[in-house]
């Protein structure tokens, strides 16, 4: 992976694990937004309305993340769903891990690992994405220049966000963060006005 690139979740994924009459229910998704969070706690407990125990984590970004022990004793069952994610490089990720209690209990070593599992089976399940901080920009260009930058792109990585042709071409896209200084002084050679958006 690509110094600048970092792994998403782009798809759900089911997990369970059993562990003296206890099942572990995981749950993973792409999250990009604490709300969405909130709305899949609440649409699992309608679906799951004699589970026990909804823990979860979620990492956004390296700064923004959240554990939830849900009742179960302290950082047993958030922590190590927490560092499943994190194990697995992913971010814009969540794992909720429901909770049938089977009559015995587990002992926090046991919660740990039962809690581990669930989370390690969801996240197996679900599809990565790698994907790198962009930044948007604006060009105005001719249409003899427009040829070229269309070559110029195919060494980038970029998306197409929106063009438009009348006596000029203006595009706007969003460039990898990391090529942006390269292309910069393409730009500049060619004679293209950039602006960043």
């Amino acid at each position: 992976m690509a110094e600048d690139a970092f792994k998403i979740s782009i798809s759900e994924g089911c997990g369970e694990y059993r562990e003296k009459g206890s099942s572990f229910l995981g749950f993973a998704f792409p999250l990009d937004d604490e709300k969405i969070l909130l709305e899949k706690i609440t649409e699992l407990k309608k679906q799951h309305p004699k589970g026990r125990h909804f823990c979860y984590a979620y990492r956004i970004t390296e700064h923004n993340w959240r554990a939830s022990d849900d009742g179960e004793p302290k950082h047993s069952a958030g922590t190590p769903i927490l560092h499943q994610i994190q194990s697995a490089e992913l971010y814009q990720t969540a794992v909720v891990v429901v909770r049938y209690f089977g009559g015995t209990k587990l002992g926090v070593p046991g919660l740990i690992n039962a809690y581990k599992q669930a989370a390690s089976e969801a996240l197996e399940n679900t599809k990565s994405q790698e994907i790198w901080p962009t930044i948007p920009i604006h060009l105005t260009l001719s249409y003899e220049q427009y040829h070229h930058v269309l070559q110029l792109l195919t060494h980038y990585d970029y998306t197409d966000l929106e063009n438009q042709h009348t006596e000029i071409v203006e595009m706007h896209l969003s460039i990898r963060e990391s090529q942006l200084e390269n292309f910069e002084k393409q730009c500049v050679d060619m004679q293209i006005e950039m602006r960043r958006d």
